[in-house]
C-alpha cells in the first residue's frame, strides 16, 4: 500500500519540482526582458568587412558641408557621383569625398599596405623565389591563391611582432605599440598629424588622404581659398567620416 502511495505521488512531486512558480530572481523566466540586451554591442561593426560602403555623401551629410565652408540656406548644393565617390558642388567650388574602395579592406594592416603604397612611396611587395614545385605546392595548398591574401601576407611582414621590454621596477608596464606607423612627408604628400591613424596632405591637388583602421578615406577641396583653409576643412570632414564610422552609419541600408 505504501509502496502504491510513493508511486502515484512521484509524478505529482516531479511536476511541482519544475514548477517556477512566483520566483522571478532568475531573469530567464521573465517574459517582459528589455529588448536593449539583445541589440548589437556598440562599435561590434566598426572593423568589419562584410558590407559595402553607403554614398559617401550620404555619411557625410549636406549640413556638415555648409557648417564647414559657412554656406547659408539659400545657397544652393548639387550633389554628384563621380571616382568611385560623390561631391558637393556650389558656385564654381565642389567637396568631392571617397573611400579606398567599395568596402572596406580585410585588416588594419592591409589597409596601410595601400595607404604607404599610394602616398608614403612604399614599393609593391616581392614574392618570395619558389625553390621547387613541392615547395610551391605546399604553399598553395597552404595560403591559396587569393591575390588579396598574398598582399596581407606582406603588409603582416612588415609589422613584425614587437619584442615586449617592458620595466621591471615599479610594476610599471610598458605603452602598448602604435598598430601603424606615422605618417611621413614625402614628395607632394605633407604629414598631418592627430587626424585618423596617420593622414597626409597634398596641396597640389587639394586633397586629403586619411587611414583610420581599416578604411582609407579621401576629401578633395576645390574652392579659392588659401591652401592651409582647404586643408583645415579637409580635415574637418575626414573627422566627420571618422565619427560615422565610429557609429557604424557608413554601411549601405538594404
Amino acid at each position: 500500500m505504501k509502496l502504491k502511495s510513493l508511486i502515484v505521488a512521484l509524478p505529482v512531486l516531479c511536476f511541482a519540482c519544475s514548477n517556477p512558480g512566483s520566483d522571478t530572481s532568475d531573469p530567464a523566466s521573465q517574459m517582459d526582458a528589455s529588448p536593449i540586451l539583445a541589440k548589437r554591442p556598440t562599435g561590434l561593426a566598426a572593423l568589419t568587412s562584410d558590407f559595402n560602403y553607403d554614398e559617401p555623401c550620404n555619411i557625410l551629410g549636406e549640413e556638415y558641408v555648409r557648417h564647414t565652408f559657412n554656406l547659408g540656406e539659400t545657397v544652393k548644393l548639387e550633389e554628384g557621383h563621380e571616382h568611385g565617390g560623390c561631391d558637393f558642388a556650389w558656385e564654381g567650388s565642389k567637396v568631392v569625398v571617397s573611400f579606398g574602395g567599395a568596402r572596406p579592406y580585410s585588416s588594419t594592416f592591409l589597409a596601410e599596405y595601400q595607404f604607404d603604397k599610394m602616398y608614403q612611396g612604399k614599393p609593391d611587395a616581392q614574392a618570395a623565389p619558389v625553390a621547387d614545385v613541392h615547395e610551391q605546392e605546399m604553399t598553395n595548398s597552404s595560403e591559396g591563391t587569393n591575390p588579396e591574401a598574398m598582399v596581407a601576407d606582406s603588409a603582416v611582414s612588415e609589422h613584425p611582432a614587437t619584442e615586449d621590454h617592458q620595466p621591471t621596477h615599479g610594476g610599471v608596464t610598458a605603452a602598448t605599440p602604435h598598430l601603424t606607423a606615422p605618417a611621413v612627408s614625402k614628395g607632394n604628400f605633407e604629414a598631418v598629424p592627430n587626424v585618423g591613424d596617420k593622414a597626409v596632405w597634398d596641396a597640389t591637388t587639394g586633397a586629403m588622404h586619411v587611414l583610420y583602421n581599416n578604411h582609407i578615406i579621401n576629401v578633395t577641396v576645390e574652392t579659392k581659398d588659401k591652401a592651409e583653409v582647404k586643408k583645415e576643412r579637409a580635415a574637418s570632414l575626414a573627422e566627420v567620416i571618422i565619427e560615422k564610422i565610429n557609429e557604424n552609419e557608413y554601411v549601405r541600408r538594404l
